[in-house]
């Protein structure tokens, strides 16, 4: 998914049923004590690894509850609200709902400065290092194992390394996507492919896309961007899956001008130029991707599963049609994807009960399979009869695949998906390591457009020289950080 589409990832994917729902509650502030050490009133809990009494009285505050424009999603929250009211009679849970984008980043940075977030409080993987530079967040290292997050020794390394900074746990995740290549199964038929052995490699998906192209009819076997950002964006992508960089280690300075860099721009040369594979006319623009592969007009393209979501769910397309493997790479799938997602951080300043609140309120809303969002069934049973919906596309995958979550996850899915899921399996059982995006992501991707649009519309482009002239103004980009 593009970056900035990115930030309506949480709202993307309540559209899909997967039940991350909302209730409208006022907002609280914390009380003042430190979470970190504990505190010497009993009331207040200590910081044993145990999770939260169910007798213990405790109000805490969260945002990120879907508001007034998600009816249903803010039903089911509501529902789930008094299902953990349950299980801890005395937990008062204020959740501040959002309408529209679930965090605008102005604002987000804005409210880091003046210390007035909610007690838990949702950011992005990518907000990281303002978070932790706030100093306004908690060390919940003591508080997090197996007992208070159920599943947490099985949750992906790629996952974890969003939490955690110098060995120290700062956070819970809500959502987590990585790239993959989705693929039209029909056409790799009709080209004389195997629909379940999606390329691994990219010679594979170079061969491959130029046999889907001598199909006829208007049909590309690899469709690619060049515009608007999306350009670079992709470039990186297929960066990050042969091993290369982005930026150095400080992100001071351009690393893409490398010989993977250059292969990625070669290959997508020579797919154009000389197998046919690409269609002669870029695309520009992120959402002008989807209608080609909506109307079986292109057999292989890069994203994030909710691509698949809006193909199903806006443009009507038969599920079916798509696969979806990992990301390929130079000699099998990836060493690395871009990655995504969203997290709760909590304040500096919680007692150790709110901090136990807060962890047993996230693990059920967002990470118990068969509750909250992984309710799948509710979803389905929800859906309107006369809109598709997307149940099971892969994505907030965030245990190994074959934990005991997963196992569950993907049980409750055969029963539930309005997907075939089984399509997807090399893209779940293959987890890749993610990458995050570099600095100043966005002014680097547009940058990159022109090299990427020159290398599917030039004959004559040269990788070398692009990729030269690129490292230049995104030096000078850096500079300016």
């Amino acid at each position: 998914m593009k970056h900035n589409a990115s930030r309506t990832m949480v709202a993307l994917v309540t559209a899909a049923g997967i039940a991350m729902a909302g209730a409208a509650c006022s907002s609280s502030s914390s009380s003042g004590k430190s979470g970190k050490t504990g505190s010497t009133n009993a009331a207040d809990g200590v910081a044993d690894g145990k999770p939260l009494d169910p007798n213990a009285t405790v109000t805490i505050t969260i945002d990120g509850a879907p508001g007034a424009d998600q009816a249903a999603n803010k039903a089911s929250y509501a529902d789930d609200l008094q299902a953990f009211k349950i299980m801890y009679p005395n937990v008062t849970v204020n959740a501040k709902p959002y309408v529209g984008q679930v965090e605008d980043p102005a604002q987000f940075t804005a409210s880091l400065k003046a210390k007035n977030e909610t007690e838990a409080f949702h950011a992005y993987f990518t907000d990281k290092n303002q978070v932790l530079d706030s100093g306004d967040t908690t060390d919940i290292s003591a508080y997090v194992n197996d007992q208070t997050v159920p599943g947490w020794s099985q949750l992906l390394p790629g996952v974890k390394q969003n939490l955690q900074d110098s060995g120290k746990t700062y956070s819970l995740p809500i959502n987590y996507y990585t790239e993959g290549l989705i693929y039209n199964r029909d056409l790799f038929t009709k080209a004389g492919l195997d629909p379940n052995k999606p390329p691994t490699t990219w010679d594979e998906v170079e061969a491959d896309a130029a046999k889907i192209s001598a199909l006829g009819g208007g049909v590309t076997g690899y469709e690619d961007y060049s515009g608007g950002n999306t350009g670079g964006w992709h470039f990186a992508g297929e960066l990050d899956s042969l091993g290369g960089q982005m930026v150095n280690s400080d992100g001071t300075k351009a690393a893409f001008n490398s010989d993977q860099g250059k292969q990625v721009l070669q290959r997508l040369h020579d797919m154009r130029f000389k197998d046919n594979g690409i269609g002669p006319t870029p695309v520009t623009q992120w959402a002008d991707a989807f209608p080609p592969l909506a109307t079986s007009k292109v057999g292989m393209f890069l994203g994030a599963p909710d691509v698949i979501q809006h193909l199903v769910e806006v443009l009507g397309a038969n599920p079916k049609l798509y696969g979806m493997g990992p990301i390929p790479g130079a000699s099998g799938p990836a060493t690395g994807t871009l990655a995504g997602g969203d997290l709760y951080y909590f304040k500096k300043g919680l007692t150790p009960n709110q901090i136990k609140a807060e962890i047993a309120w996230i693990s059920f809303e967002y990470l118990t399979p068969g509750k909250g969002q992984f309710d799948f069934a509710r979803s389905k049973a929800l859906a309107a009869p006369d809109k598709p919906v997307a149940i099971g596309i892969p994505q907030k995958f965030f245990w190994a695949p074959s934990s005991a979550q997963m196992t569950q996850v993907q049980t409750d899915l055969k029963t539930s998906a309005t997907l075939p899921i089984d399509q997807y399996a090399d893209f779940v059982n293959n987890p890749i390591a993610p990458v995050l995006e570099p600095p100043a992501a966005q002014q680097l991707y547009k940058v990159l457009d022109t090299a990427m649009s020159a290398a599917m519309t030039n004959a004559n482009a040269d990788p070398a020289k692009l990729l030269s002239t690129a490292e230049t103004q995104v030096n000078q980009i850096l500079a300016n950080q």
